[in-house]
């Protein structure tokens, strides 16, 4: 039987309060419609808890760092033995040098690894990096990635204009016009044009940044086989940006699942074990313009952070990813996220609704069409948002939390009882949403 959460005065006293104290009670990008907005205290597994005491099936994990569930008993133990260690000195600890191992195992090609505080923090320094290396200073994104909210990576995220390529629109005001001039926007999984504009801004152009699963669409291998040869003999930087999908789709991430040989690789997210992180890996070659001895040649990049390499993200992302290394565990999540697809899929099929259901490992995406492929950021713009977001407000009234038009993300604890829960749900909900 599908239940219905119950909201509480508890809830909405405190969310009151937060829109005194909060520009607009708005804590990450976005708000919550009216109906299903709360406020959570405390998670376990694969469910969370808000402080009216309803619980839910959580498919959002922290935006994707939860990849072991809530308060996992092996991170939780690392985590209290290093409080009592001590948190933070700014400097080299043991731990540190053992999770970097342990990273750049994973990662082909990893010779050198940075830290920082974030993945937001992780884009910006390796666009910089990529800047001090070529002596260039563009940088070319593809429209509708996010890769952060820094100044040069906030254009066409979820562009109106539709401008014609590749001029970028800015995501957000306060951006001087110098910076937009550094900026060129690519359509997605379109090999012609990308290579296109990488050779026409050869000259000026020090990096492209791809995130490998934009907006839950899978890249081409054409595509993929275009960029990285274009870039090679452009002299351009190949990023990939792996903070959501390394350490998620396989232990080697999204270039591993792939085959994709970048330049540099940024990640964060599930690298930290719920705690915030960043880094980039990459060859000497590269990433030997990170040391500050390079300062006085001008040659250096800077990438420093008061909490970079932070001993607490450390030791617990040390421990999450030994879990995660363990035998059986990506083919586990994997076989959870083919359940819920399937799942899915058939309820769109059984109610004759128009869908495009897809998993990638333990990701999967619903967008409501009747294309046959959605390849880049202005086909998705034909799917029927409403019913997306009504299916997604339905889904939290009956305790699955997922943000509407984000996916779902499943941990390693998710069971077959949650997935066929999940199931449920998205039926009734989309009976409610028509």
């Amino acid at each position: 039987m599908v239940k219905k959460v119950a909201r509480g005065r508890a809830g909405e006293e405190l969310l009151q309060e937060l829109e005194e104290y909060v520009p607009g009670g708005v804590l990450y990008r976005g708000k919550s419609p009216a109906a299903i907005r709360t406020v959570f205290s405390h998670g376990q597994g694969s469910r969370i808890w808000d402080v009216d005491g309803n619980e839910y099936i959580d498919y959002i994990l922290g935006s994707g760092p939860m990849i072991l569930g809530h308060a996992h008993p092996a991170v939780t133990r690392a985590l209290q033995d290093r409080v009592e260690r001590g948190t933070q000195f700014m400097q080299p600890t043991d731990v540190v040098l053992k999770h970097a191992r342990k990273v750049m195992s994973a990662i082909p090609g990893a010779e050198k690894i940075k830290y920082t505080g974030t993945g937001s923090e992780a884009t910006f320094v390796a666009m910089r990096l990529a800047r001090v290396y070529t002596g260039k200073t563009k940088i070319l994104k593809f429209e509708g990635a996010f890769h952060g909210t820094n100044d040069y990576i906030s254009f066409s995220t979820n562009p109106t204009q539709m401008l014609p390529f590749p001029r970028p629109e800015p995501d957000t005001g306060g951006i001087p016009q110098a910076v937009e001039d550094t900026v060129l926007i690519a359509p997605y999984n379109d090999a012609d044009q990308t290579c296109e504009i990488i050779r026409q801004h050869k000259d000026d152009l020090a990096a492209v940044i791809l995130d490998p699963q934009m907006r839950h669409i899978a890249p081409k291998a054409e595509f993929l086989d275009a960029v990285r040869r274009c870039t090679r003999e452009c002299g351009v930087v190949f990023i990939l940006d792996e903070v959501v999908t390394g350490f998620r789709l396989a232990w080697g991430g999204a270039q591993q699942v792939y085959g994709i040989d970048p330049d540099l690789t940024t990640l964060g997210k599930a690298l930290g074990g719920g705690v915030g992180i960043g880094c980039i890996v990459g060859p000497d070659e590269i990433m030997n313009r990170l040391d500050p001895a390079l300062k006085a040649q001008r040659q250096y990049a800077q990438g420093s952070g008061t909490f970079s390499a932070n001993p607490l993200a450390t030791a617990a992302g040390l421990t999450a990813l030994e879990e995660l290394e363990k035998p059986g565990t990506y083919d586990r999540l994997r076989e959870m996220g083919t359940r819920l697809r399937d799942g899915l899929k058939g309820v769109c099929e059984r109610s004759e609704i128009p869908a495009l259901v897809t998993s990638v490992g333990p990701t999967v995406d619903v967008k409501f069409t009747d294309q046959d492929e959605i390849p880049d950021y202005r086909s998705e713009r034909h799917i029927d948002r409403e019913l997306q977001s009504g299916i997604g407000t339905e889904m939290v009234k009956r305790g699955i939390f997922s943000i509407s038009g984000t996916g779902f993300y499943i941990s390693t604890v998710h069971t077959e009882e949650d997935i066929d829960e999940t199931v449920e749900v998205f039926e009734t909900a989309l009976k409610a949403a028509r």
